[in-house]
């Protein structure tokens, strides 16, 4: 009982803090400015079962300085998404649901008060990185049985030049949440790091930002008990449904070298549904710890 009071206490605490953010994002930037626009992508945490009755009513209905491309056109950034029945019974939805972007974005909008901060998200739940892949093939994509999404890195980067091309835009950062699905396939898991590269190089080339930075999140479940360097950890076998998980978190740690101004997130004991995914105060939890570790990423001189 202790320890669920003190979580609602921080979850009410992170809501008035969040509440004060939005207050503050709400007045408009300077005219004429560039839009700082972050892309957010990856499966399911990044699209995210939020729900977004308990969100501060700023955050809920969006503002000028905060925003979001959807259905062509710049607008304010808020929850929108309604999934199909099911997962809206599922995850006790009834309005609609949102990821991470909100609190990532909101804190970034306090962090820079005279900007105005853009989001193009295109994520899609149980997706491997060969849905993303540069190079996409359908059989390829199909060895995480994904082939019927399509060519999602057509997708995402269709709709960052959209984006870029409807407002004038200057892309800050790459963020990514993703890599569970790739951990049911061990073949695919293998291969996780030269596959991730090469997504990460296509999206910068595709979109006319090769230098932009890449921030990307590592969870590491707590059962496994696992410390944060994996730079001398062996990949076996470990879990029978995720047979991958080893090779993807390895990866995900050698990403940082192999992958020029990237930097990797380490995702622990954040809330959770009974089912797995991030809930309310994990997806705003999540937010905040991309935006920090954004915030401390080297700057370009």
């Amino acid at each position: 009982m202790k320890r669920l009071l003190g979580i609602s206490l921080v979850f009410a605490f992170a809501l008035c803090v969040l509440g004060v953010v939005s207050a503050n994002a709400e007045e408009a930037a300077p005219p004429n400015k560039k839009i700082k626009v972050f892309i957010m992508s990856g499966q399911s945490n990044m699209a995210g079962f939020g729900d977004s009755t308990k969100l501060p009513g700023a955050m809920r209905k969006g503002n000028d300085r905060v925003l979001m491309f959807e259905d062509g056109k710049w607008q304010p950034l808020r929850p929108f998404k309604v999934y199909p029945d099911k997962l809206m019974k599922k995850f006790g939805l009834t309005e609609f649901s949102f990821g991470p972007e909100i609190p990532f974005a909101h804190a970034m909008a306090e962090a820079w008060p005279n900007e105005t901060i853009g989001i193009v998200k295109q994520a899609a739940g149980g997706t491997g990185v060969l849905a993303w892949h540069p190079n996409w093939t359908a059989e390829q994509a199909d060895r995480t049985k994904n082939a019927e999404r399509g060519n999602l890195f057509k997708a995402l980067t269709d709709k960052v030049k959209a984006a870029c091309a409807s407002r004038d835009c200057e892309l800050m950062g790459f963020v990514w949440q993703q890599g569970a699905r790739d951990m049911a396939f061990v073949d695919v898991a293998k291969e996780y790091l030269p596959n991730l590269k090469a997504m990460v190089d296509g999206v910068r080339k595709e979109v006319g930002a090769e230098d932009m930075p890449f921030l990307y999140g590592s969870h590491r479940p707590s059962e496994a008990d696992l410390p944060d360097d994996l730079s001398d950890i062996v990949p076996t076998e470990i879990n029978p449904k995720l047979a991958g998980a080893m090779w993807v978190l390895k990866a995900q740690w050698d990403a940082q070298q192999a992958i020029t101004n990237a930097k990797m997130v380490i995702i622990r004991d954040l809330e959770k549904y009974p089912h797995g995914h991030y809930n309310t105060a994990g997806l705003l939890e999540l937010g905040r710890l991309f935006a920090e570790a954004y915030l401390d990423m080297p700057k370009k001189k």
